[in-house]
């Protein structure tokens, strides 16, 4: 687990050392937020290896930093390499401590700084969702990206923070009975751009609540979040957000570039290849060229061997399943499909295939007996309670796609298999519609949260 913000100099003696000792923290990103507690952050980053350090003027101190104030501290970041982001800066029309307009000057003047050094900021924001997302549009801020600090902010913020490039990161307020809203716009942060902090010593997570906050509890927020966020377990999550951390913050990453099995929720997901017959509107390959799902990077330069998927696969039995799910389409593949089922089946484990349902588009529908016995459940994406919408929102080639889906499904189920029809809740599709017409077919139903991947 990665700690993307937390103020070490602060906690008490004991805490402090805890947290430089405990092993299942990785790294700790501890902040400076004025010249006392900058100079702190570096000392700290300095003298213990794992610690890295983002410094920047707080919005509360803002009416005091001058513009020598901030040539100092271009120069740290300058001659520091541990050093990882400039912040936290930003705004707080909350408690104003300092004058609106000087806020908006300084945060304005530290993005510049930023945009220069060629690194990310920290972002503060309390009470001025509109004016902190305006002032980065203005500032240019997407160039550097950075991380959305303790969000509390509304759906709406997150989504424009998001298509700035910025990361989200929660800290333990999603654990306080009060913070259902907040906990919904969890569930809907893209996977990819979730982070996790503790701001110790403040905002101890509810189980702790009433203490001094320290790093080690960043755990009673990360066994939430898993709650919230659809097919997640608590390895996930650190999994996730600790990839997540290294990228923004260039930290050492593990450097696998390909994928070709991983592991979700004790699920085991074969990435068959990258080829996919749809171009729908909310894939995040389609939309962000980001094929980070849930800390794993799900691309493969070549369509794996079923030699190799076997290898990788090892014992099926010790998942709950194995998942033909990558960002391709895997009845593409078909033969292959076949093959890898069959060994899988005949080690006593169970199958699934996420499927976008058009098969039947290049293959004749007799075809599909041949998995039957191999094939468990074929989850198929719907998408769409009509033809007009399909084709809008998943932009089909065939202009017969959707008549395909709706006679794979009731093919599939005619044959005996399991079938789970799905649909993302993308704008403009009609999900109750949608679900009237899956279990018309005689499928089950499944309804997907757009920004959720994996």
């Amino acid at each position: 687990m990665i700690d993307t913000h937390c103020h070490l100099d602060l906690l008490k003696k004991e805490d402090y050392e805890e947290a430089i000792k405990d092993n299942s923290l990785e790294y700790l990103i501890t902040v400076g937020y004025d010249r006392k507690t900058i100079q702190n952050a570096l000392r700290i980053s300095q003298e213990v290896e794992k610690v890295y350090c983002a410094i920047g003027f707080h919005p509360h101190t803002a009416d005091n930093v001058k513009d020598e104030d901030l040539d100092w501290l271009k120069e740290l970041a300058q001659k520091n390499p541990k050093v990882k982001a400039l912040g936290e800066m930003g705004l707080d029309f909350y408690k104003e401590y300092s004058d609106r307009k000087k806020q908006e000057d300084i945060f304005r003047k530290q993005i510049q700084i930023a945009r220069e050094l060629g690194i990310p900021i920290v972002v503060h924001s309390r009470d001025a969702e509109e004016e902190t997302y305006r002032i980065l549009k203005e500032e240019k801020a997407y160039e550097v990206g950075g991380v959305m600090h303790c969000f509390t902010g509304s759906y709406e913020f997150m989504k424009k923070c998001v298509d700035l490039g910025f990361y989200i990161s929660y800290s333990g307020i999603i654990t306080y009975p009060n913070a259902d809203a907040l906990r919904e716009v969890v569930k809907r942060t893209p996977t990819q751009r979730i982070l996790l902090e503790t701001d110790s010593p403040f905002l101890a997570p509810q189980p702790v609540r009433g203490k001094p906050n320290k790093p080690t509890n960043i755990w009673h927020t990360a066994e939430v979040m898993a709650k919230l966020i659809p097919n997640t377990s608590l390895e996930d999550v650190d999994r996730m957000t600790s990839e997540n951390a290294k990228l923004i913050f260039n930290l050492n990453t593990n450097g696998k570039k390909e994928t070709i099995t991983y592991v979700i929720n004790n699920k085991l997901y074969i990435n068959l290849t990258n080829k996919c017959n749809l171009h729908c509107a909310f894939c995040q390959r389609e939309r962000e060229r980001n094929f980070m799902v849930k800390g794993y990077w799900v691309w493969v330069e070549r369509d794996p061997s079923v030699e190799e998927v076997i290898r990788e696969i090892g014992d099926p039995t010790k998942y709950e399943e194995i998942v033909f799910c990558g960002y391709g389409e895997p009845t593409l593949r078909f033969s292959a499909l076949k093959e890898i089922a069959k060994w899988v089946k005949s080690k006593g484990g169970k199958v699934r295939v996420d499927t976008n349902g058009l098969l039947l588009t290049f293959m004749p529908k007799e075809r599909l007996k041949e998995l039957v016995g191999l094939v468990d459940v074929w989850s198929v994406s719907l998408n769409a309670p009509d033809k007009e919408t399909y084709d809008k929102v998943c932009k089909p080639t065939q202009p017969d796609a959707f008549e395909k889906v709706i006679e794979f499904i009731k093919t599939a189920k005619s044959l005996g298999f399991e079938v789970v029809a799905t649909a993302v809740d993308y704008p403009g599709v009609d999900m109750k519609k949608t679900e009237e017409l899956a279990k018309s077919l005689g499928a089950k139903w499944r309804a997907r949260i757009y920004e959720s991947v994996g």
